[in-house]
């Protein structure tokens, strides 16, 4: 053993139970200056640090005193361990040592003998003073360097592996936090909002790749307090300590931001709004997959445009059957919204037990059943539109929930306790009197107004009697199984004319379906139900009307046909059939077209 430490360059000594010293290499006499032949065989380890006699750690192994060696280097990094099994460590500082000040890093272990005895200690000396001045001069110049970056207003990152190495006070200001320090080591995902975060992704991986290359990139962060935050980002690409790094200067510039923002918005806006006004001057006989050329439907044409030009909360009274729904996507279809998703829900359909789950989501193992994480209407919904049909149907608890997460309070999955948000636009519908429902206490009065923002309503058929003819040729054309019957005989459309229609748009097509199925049309709340033989096409008519039925027959045909041409347009419709406006009015009048 002792050969061994005389050849090795590091200091070292050795001690027996007896704590004299057995050993002490050349090493450790360079280093202390003490000879072997002064300080073998006695206990004189403690001579080249401490003025008096004191146990070194080697001492302290032998004697298995822990509690004493803490207690005896106490702030001089004293612990176990966890290289060298059994060993105790420390590091001291000397200020001569061998003639020159040093720092001195102490390892001792047990020596044992083949019967794992102990028989002694060995103890190494390593001087550290290079490596300590080095990490003082480094925390000396970054303390520089932070002097000096706390003079600059903006923030400024050193960022590297996607983690914060160095943050000055400027950019723990503008991300919220209270001191940088706060920052070191956080990663950098997490301080980007979320919306961003896939493009962040792509950027951190190209850079990584070594193909992204752009100094200046504007993103969305998120501050402390989860609010978010535009920021102009100023990239160096450099070397740190031998990997890639990006030093990083930051400006807020969210006031900036939403004001070019806002710009871009009112000139989508406005390239929207021609856009859907050109929609509408190309005949407003149909609007979308709603159907009707009478005033009351002209007026909800117009409405239906000035919902879909903001992003409020629109609330549709209508009974059942007017084509709520087809106004919902309506709005959907002409906003800005239209790339997303149209999620329609009937809230009288889902039983009061899954709501939750149905609306915000739930993840695997929340209850029975649920074997994997489920999205809910408000996540699917996301920059979309979110339908709530038959609104009123919705129980008090739920309003509750919906009316936080839809005010920007969030939601949880059902078996999660993360919040989430969902940035999705409501448009309600009901054939009830809400304000009803709030006086009886079966809505809230809070989410009858988070509803009640832009209300209108589509009027019934009976309302609007007018739009009969376009309705039937249209769902005639639609179901006619190629038979062609685009017309009714006119004693079946004076039948219809004169029924009061409770179903309203959705009973006059079913009613139309039956008809072209089986024959007959049968009327629910009148005293007579005629049938009629189905429509035959033209060419067999032909063989069996009059002159004068035919002639009719061609006559509103043609009509129909030219009309449908120039989009009911009748001063154009009127041109093309070489006949004058006052002349076609009068046509349509006497062939029940208007």
């Amino acid at each position: 053993m002792l050969n061994v430490l005389d050849c090795t360059p590091i200091a070292q000594f050795a001690i027996g139970l007896d704590h004299r010293i057995t050993c002490w290499n050349r090493a450790c006499e360079l280093l202390t200056g003490f000879s072997a032949r002064e300080m073998i065989g006695t206990d004189r380890q403690w001579a080249p640090f401490y003025p008096d006699q004191r146990p070194v750690l080697a001492d302290f192994i032998v004697t298995g005193d822990f509690e004493g060696f803490l207690d005896s280097y106490q702030g001089k990094a004293a612990l176990k361990s966890e290289v060298v099994p059994y060993a105790w460590q420390a590091a001291d500082y000397f200020e001569d040592l061998g003639g020159l000040p040093r720092h001195i890093f102490f390892v001792a272990a047990p020596v044992l003998d083949a019967n794992g005895r102990m028989v002694g200690a060995v103890e190494t000396l390593q001087d550290i003073s290079k490596q300590v001045r080095a990490e003082r001069d480094l925390r000396a110049g970054e303390q520089r360097y932070r002097i000096l970056t706390e003079k600059v207003p903006d923030g400024v990152l050193l960022l590297q592996d996607r983690k914060v190495l160095f943050a000055n006070s400027a950019s723990a200001q503008i991300l919220g936090w209270d001191r940088p320090d706060q920052l070191i080591g956080r990663k950098t995902i997490g301080l980007i909002a979320r919306d961003f975060q896939e493009a962040f992704c792509t950027m951190s991986e190209a850079f990584e790749a070594g193909d992204f290359q752009e100094k200046v990139t504007k993103i969305k962060c998120l501050r402390a307090d989860a609010q978010e935050i535009w920021v102009e980002a100023h990239n160096e690409f450099m070397q740190w300590e031998g990997k890639p790094a990006v030093l990083t200067t930051l400006r807020d510039i969210t006031k900036t931001r939403r004001q070019e923002m806002a710009i871009e918005a009112e000139a989508a806006s406005l390239r929207s709004e021609n856009k859907r006004l050109r929609y509408a001057a190309r005949g407003r006989y149909r609007f979308g997959k709603m159907i009707g050329k009478s005033e009351v439907m002209q007026e909800v044409y117009d409405l239906i445009l000035k919902a879909a030009a903001t992003d409020d909360t629109v609330l549709i009274y209508g009974e059942s059957g007017t084509g709520k729904e087809l106004a919902a996507r309506a709005i959907h279809e002409l906003s800005d919204r239209k790339i997303n998703e149209f999620v329609p829900v009937n809230c009288g359909a889902i039983p009061e037990a899954l709501m939750e789950s149905e609306f915000f989501g739930h993840k695997r193992g929340a209850f029975t059943g649920a074997v994997a994480d489920t999205h809910g209407y408000l996540a699917l919904a996301d920059g979309g539109v979110l339908f709530l049909d038959e609104v009123g149907d919705l129980p008090l608890t739920m309003q509750v929930k919906l009316l936080r997460a839809i005010e920007g309070g969030g939601y949880a999955p059902v078996g999660s306790n993360r919040t989430e948000t969902s940035g999705c636009r409501i448009v309600a519908a009901t054939n009830k009197d809400l304000k009803t429902l709030v006086e009886r206490g079966a809505m809230r009065e809070d989410f009858f107004y988070r509803m009640h923002v832009i209300p209108f309503n589509l009027p019934p058929l009976r309302d609007r009697k007018e739009d009969i003819p376009l309705l039937v040729e249209h769902f005639l054309k639609a179901y006619d199984n190629g038979n062609k019957a685009s017309l009714l005989p006119g004693k079946v459309m004076e039948a219809l004319y004169a029924y009061d229609w409770p179903g309203n748009v959705r009973e006059l097509e079913n009613m139309l379906r039956r008809y072209l199925a089986v024959g007959q049309l049968d009327f629910l709340n009148l005293k007579f139900s005629p049938t009629w033989e189905q429509p035959r096409s033209s060419a067999s008519l032909m063989h069996t009307m009059t002159l004068a039925d035919a002639i009719e027959h061609f006559e509103k045909d043609l009509l129909v046909k030219t009309l449908e041409k120039n989009q009911w347009h009748k001063a154009r419709a009127a041109a093309n059939l070489g006949i004058s406006r006052r002349t076609l009015f009068r046509k349509l009048k006497s062939l029940e077209l208007c």
